[in-house]
């Protein structure tokens, strides 16, 4: 009987929009991922000029944040970069770098 090896290759994409600048509405960057935090927040200046935010960390994981400025308009600041940090953390490695798509929405009910 011949062994017979059969090789079964499948794809898997997931096809966006490209956008400028390629960071979402976050970055969040690992302590040894091939950027740091002062050259990301130059990447994202270049194309998007002033409308992210570099927060650095002391963690043992991340070494940096970059957040659209907008949405410390809708979400408290602490609240928002400790959800962000503790996501990140749970699923990235020391190398990596995560982009997050946030969205926050903003319900008002007002009788006037």
């Amino acid at each position: 009987m011949g062994n017979k090896r059969k090789k079964k290759t499948v794809a898997d994409m997931e096809l966006t929009t490209f956008e400028i600048p390629p960071a979402g509405e976050i970055l969040v960057l690992a302590k040894r991922c091939p950027i740091g935090p002062q050259a990301a927040k130059r990447m994202v200046d270049t194309v998007a000029p002033n409308q992210f935010e570099l927060i650095p960390l002391e963690d043992d994981l991340i070494s940096g944040i970059l957040v659209k400025k907008y949405l410390f308009l809708r979400a408290d600041r602490e609240s928002l970069l400790k959800a962000i940090v503790e996501e990140s953390k749970a699923i990235m490695s020391p190398l990596c770098m995560i982009r997050i798509k946030c969205d926050i929405a903003v319900t008002v009910k007002r009788e006037i």
